[in-house]
């Protein structure tokens, strides 16, 4: 695979989920193999996520050097999903990989792709709808 088609698959992923109201992306090309891509999706119920990847076709597949999925309602996170340095989550056994919760407090995680987290807000929309 490589950026073009990791690209046309980010989007085939965002067109498949009826939560979504709109999305952007952005596509900034460092080079023909590496580029930075961030975008914004806006959800049927006012909430937003807002997320960015660092990536680089390596010639054997997609390398994700960075990534960042914050999911919020207005300027209120209800979650974040990063491998950012972070001094408060070296601790954590996933270190890079975390989650920052809404109370602060930030959790461990595998690294995630832009899917696993539009599932996980689809099923907090979804059992939000059913209350």
């Amino acid at each position: 695979m490589n950026i073009n088609d990791y690209i046309s698959q980010l989007e085939t992923i965002i067109n498949s989920f009826s939560i979504i109201e709109s999305y952007n992306l952005n596509i900034d090309r460092k080079s023909v193999e590496i580029a930075f891509i961030s975008g914004r999706m806006d959800f049927r119920d006012g909430t937003i996520l807002d997320f960015k990847e660092f990536i680089e076709d390596t010639g054997k597949g997609i390398e994700k050097y960075k990534y960042a999925y914050n999911y919020r309602r207005e300027t209120n996170n209800l979650f974040r999903y990063d491998n950012a340095p972070d001094p408060r989550a070296k601790v954590i056994k996933t270190f890079p990989n975390h989650k920052h919760l809404k109370d602060g407090s930030i959790i461990e995680s595998k690294e995630i792709d832009l899917s696993d987290v539009l599932k996980e807000i689809e099923w907090m929309y979804i059992k939000d709808k059913d209350k």
